[in-house]
This record gives C-alpha cells, sequence and structure tokens, in this order.
C-alpha cells in the first residue's frame, strides 16, 4: 500500500534520489524523490512545473509548432539541471496526447535527448489511464478497498482518460479525444467566447462523452453507492478557484469534494469572461485562463452524464503514478536479494 503525504526535505546517504517528468499538452511537471532503502518510504525533494502549451497549433497542423516546442525544450533544460543538482540515480520521463499524435514527435524527442540525454516514453492511453489511476489511489480518502465502484477521470490538455474500478476486478480504461487546450482550438474563436461556441462546444462533448464503452455508460454498479472523481489540470484548478486560494496547496486540494452547483456556477462566471479577465480569478494560474472554459463545460457535461451532485477531486494523479511505478521497481530489485516479501514504497509529501 502506497501512503502519499507530500514535501521536500533533505535525505540521507541511504537513499536513492529518482525522479519523474510529465510531459503534456498543457503542462510540464516535474517531481524528485528521496527512496529509503530500508522501510520503502519515499520522500518528495522537489515538485516543479510550467505552463508551455505544447500542443498550441497541433489541431490545424497535425504538428508541434516550433514556439510551444522551444518553451518546452527550455523548461526541460532546465528540469535536467534539477536532476543533475540532486544527482538523480533513476528517472522516467513520460509524454502524452500532444507528443503522441504529433506527426513531428520524432524531431521534438530528438532534439530533446540531444538537449538533455533524456529518454522519453509516448505513452498509449491504456498506459496513461492506468499511471493516472495510481497517483490518484495514493491519495484518496477513503481507500478503494472500501467495496465502492469507483470512476476516476483525468482531463488533460489533449485527452480525457479514464479508469473503472469494481470491487474485486481489474480496472478498465478508456480514452477521448477531449482536451482542454484541444477543444479550445478547434472551437472557441472568440473572445469571450460567443453563444453559438459554446452551443458547439457542448453539443460535441456530449457526442464524444457518448462514445465511452458501454462499461463506463450503462454499468449496473454505477447505480447505487459509487464515487466520482476527478484529476488532473482543469479539475484541480476549478477547486482551486472554488477555494480562493492564492497560493496553490496540494494538500487543500486532495479530496476536496465539490459540488455539481459550484461547477456550475464557476463556469457560468468563466464564460462570460475574457481570458485577460479570467486571468485575474483568485486560484486561476494566467497560463490556463485561455483553456479553462472548454475544460470547465467537460466537467459541466461528465456530471451531468452520470448524474452525479458532486465529486471528489484530486491532485495526485500521472505524475505521482509514474513516480510510484518506478519507486516500486527499484525498491524490489533493492529487495529481492535480501527478503522473499518487498514493501511497496509510500510516497510522504508534507507539504
Amino acid at each position: 500500500m502506497i501512503n502519499l503525504i507530500t514535501g521536500e526535505t533533505r535525505h540521507n546517504r541511504s537513499e536513492v534520489t529518482i525522479a519523474a517528468i510529465d510531459i503534456g499538452s498543457l503542462t510540464i511537471r516535474l517531481a524528485i524523490a528521496a527512496l529509503g532503502t530500508t522501510a520503502g518510504n519515499l520522500q518528495l525533494l522537489l515538485r516543479r512545473r510550467a505552463i508551455t502549451h505544447l500542443g498550441q497549433g497541433l489541431v490545424p497542423t497535425g504538428y508541434l509548432a516550433p514556439v510551444p516546442m522551444a518553451r518546452s525544450l527550455a523548461v526541460l533544460n532546465e528540469f535536467s539541471r534539477d536532476l543533475r543538482q540532486f544527482k538523480v540515480a533513476a528517472n522516467r520521463a513520460v509524454a502524452t496526447q500532444a507528443v503522441r499524435q504529433a506527426r513531428n514527435r520524432r524531431t521534438f524527442l530528438d532534439q530533446l535527448y540531444q538537449q538533455t540525454g533524456l529518454n522519453v516514453e509516448v505513452l498509449d492511453p491504456a498506459q496513461e489511464a492506468g499511471l493516472s489511476l495510481a497517483g490518484v489511489l495514493s491519495v484518496l480518502t477513503p481507500a478503494a478497498e472500501d467495496n465502492q465502484p469507483l470512476l476516476v477521470f483525468d482531463v488533460g490538455g489533449g485527452s480525457t482518460e479514464w479508469a473503472l474500478v469494481l470491487p474485486g476486478q481489474q480496472a478498465i480504461f478508456a480514452s477521448l479525444p477531449l482536451g482542454a487546450s484541444t477543444l479550445t482550438q478547434r472551437w472557441l474563436v472568440n473572445d469571450p467566447p460567443t453563444k453559438a461556441e459554446l452551443l458547439a462546444l457542448r453539443a460535441e462533448i456530449q457526442h464524444q462523452l457518448r462514445q465511452l464503452p458501454e462499461t463506463f455508460l450503462s454499468n449496473p454498479r454505477l447505480r447505487g453507492r459509487w464515487r466520482l472523481v476527478g484529476t488532473a489540470g482543469t479539475v484541480t484548478t476549478l477547486a482551486s478557484i472554488s477555494l480562493g486560494m492564492t497560493d496553490y496547496a496540494p494538500q487543500r486540494i486532495n479530496n476536496l469534494v465539490i459540488s455539481r452547483a459550484t461547477v456550475d456556477r464557476l463556469t457560468g462566471q468563466l464564460v462570460t469572461r475574457s481570458e485577460a479577465e479570467r486571468s485575474q480569478l483568485p486560484g486561476l494560474e494566467p497560463g490556463k485562463a485561455g483553456v479553462i472554459v472548454a475544460g470547465a463545460l467537460i466537467i459541466q457535461e461528465i456530471l451531468a452524464l452520470y448524474q452525479r451532485a458532486s465529486l471528489v477531486v484530486i491532485d495526485a494523479g500521472l505524475l505521482e503514478g509514474v513516480l510510484l511505478q518506478l519507486a516500486e521497481e527499484i525498491s524490489a530489485n533493492q529487495n529481492s536479494d535480501t527478503i522473499d516479501h518487498p514493501q511497496s514504497p509510500r510516497l510522504i509529501n508534507s507539504y
């Protein structure tokens, strides 16, 4: 069982320093942690993120554009310096929908390797959903073992990943091309968006949601007691706005319950404001102001589809899942010669 509690701290010589990097369509994130060699604890040392809009311009052309690529490479060069500063022994870098979809992804990945030495794994949708689920489950309370079905969604910049967890069964994964950045590029031309644009975008979201596999749409296990859980930037941003948060604090977001009425109220405020006006709202990072409308509409339509009055918000997701998987692999290798049943690492996070 992995226990996620966040924090930056110093580490000793008996610990191995590891890192994870998540190259998203909107945001690039880094986590560095120290893995204890005895108790299997995983202590966060550093978390960084930067909004680079890597997927900007991808929708009309199919290619990553030069300026977003340059922004992203600059950030990843900074992150590479952090890896050297912390003497990271092992790292795992992953990329999602923007890189997955781009016709010139090889060019981007080759430039990144030449500049930083980072080898990037381009995740397929099932891998992305599974790792996001692992990150969510590491902090979700009460734990998923409470015999309630769990439906987890991860609204990113380029796509939305889904995981359905039914007690006693393997998790089921799905992916839809519903991303806050890609939908904004395709449907929202005016600032603020017009009523016609919003209606067209909402119709597109509803259409895409109906493409979910039948087990996600009409599963009898989703008619009684079950939990809807959202992770990633859109839903955490809505939670942050609802709290009026000026300094983002993951521990205040994890396991926050946000009502459908609150989502509706916030969405109503966002759609009538210009990007510049939205960027002034407490809790909304200016870099996300241009895509938050499309993201909020996705959340609204998910709540409507499942007729839920609320959802649970989790900050931990793909990045934490990647870090924890790497830690488990290293921990298993460390312990294979000394104990019969190696412990799973626990991620400790104290800020």
